[in-house]
């Protein structure tokens, strides 16, 4: 009774959100081919799962295990979701949860590395083993930061409780990142080719994994090589660390953004160092 009463109301909405998803079109409304109410849809229903799926593995597993699932999984659908619903959700958090929403940071943003490293293995027909040493370095670097803060996190079991999901503000989350991402795209359709540095960085201010799976397409039809692509992934992965930032810093708490920075100016200087070391490889 007490499990249906914590997860029913949820479990309900999020059957709602996927079904409403699932039926609806997936052509695109617009002459630019952008804005499509399937893709809406799902932006809706992965920022309510995120928001469960955080609340679900923070009272399985606790808060260190829970942030750091929370964070991964999350990241996997969208880190820039992850990163806003953290940013939101420190606001009304007590200070000793820092350190749990530090995790799920530091976790959304492995799974953002993670991701790249498949799409250039899966995604181009010929694999250049020197490009994955530009995440290599920033991978190793964050799963050690996640390492040594489980250590100086102490564990302990949160309370069962209902669990709330906030329909509004998930809505207006949703049409927040899908007009950033349809101004970005209509920037691209204008620009072109020409535009292509400035628009891997505006595009993969949301989101890598769009500017990486064009970027590498475009490499394997023969429009740049290795070297530029790996330029471009390199400046793809700063425009995320950069937008993040810009995230917890107008929605997220003092302690939590001034926290977010030290690790991030880390991660930089250890993607830059990968980066040369790449060059010198390619």
């Amino acid at each position: 009774m007490d499990l249906f009463r914590n997860w029913g109301k949820p479990a309900i909405i999020l059957t709602a959100f996927f079904l409403i998803a699932y039926l609806m079109p997936a052509e695109p409304l617009d002459p630019w081919q952008m804005f499509s109410l399937k893709k809406a849809a799902y932006m809706v229903f992965a920022l309510a799962f995120i928001e469960a799926l955080g609340a679900a593995a923070i009272q399985i597993l606790g808060n260190r295990k829970g942030a750091i699932l929370t964070g991964f999984f999350g990241g996997l659908v969208s880190s820039t979701a992850t990163t806003v619903d953290l940013a939101r959700d420190s606001v009304n958090a007590p200070v000793e949860d820092l350190g749990k929403q530090t995790l799920t940071f530091l976790s959304a943003t492995l799974a953002m590395l993670v991701e790249g490293v498949v799409l250039l293995l899966l995604g181009t027909t010929e694999v250049h083993v020197p490009l994955l040493l530009i995440l290599a370095g920033p991978i190793f670097a964050v799963v050690l930061m996640i390492v040594v803060l489980i250590m100086r996190i102490p564990h302990r079991k949160v309370a069962d409780r209902e669990v709330q999901l906030e329909i509004l503000p998930i809505i207006k989350l949703a049409a927040f990142i899908i007009a950033i991402l349809a101004i970005s795209k209509l920037l691209q359709h204008f620009l072109g080719q020409s535009g292509l540095i400035v628009l891997t960085f505006l595009v993969s201010l949301f989101e890598i994994h769009g500017s990486v799976i064009a970027n590498i397409q475009m490499h394997d039809a023969g429009a740049f090589g290795v070297e530029f692509l790996g330029g471009l992934i390199t400046l793809s992965v700063t425009a995320s660390f950069v937008s993040k930032l810009f995230l917890l810093w107008t929605i997220g708490t003092q302690r939590l953004r001034q926290v977010a920075l030290r690790y991030t100016i880390a991660l930089f200087a250890v993607l830059i160092v990968s980066w040369l070391v790449f060059l010198t490889v390619a």
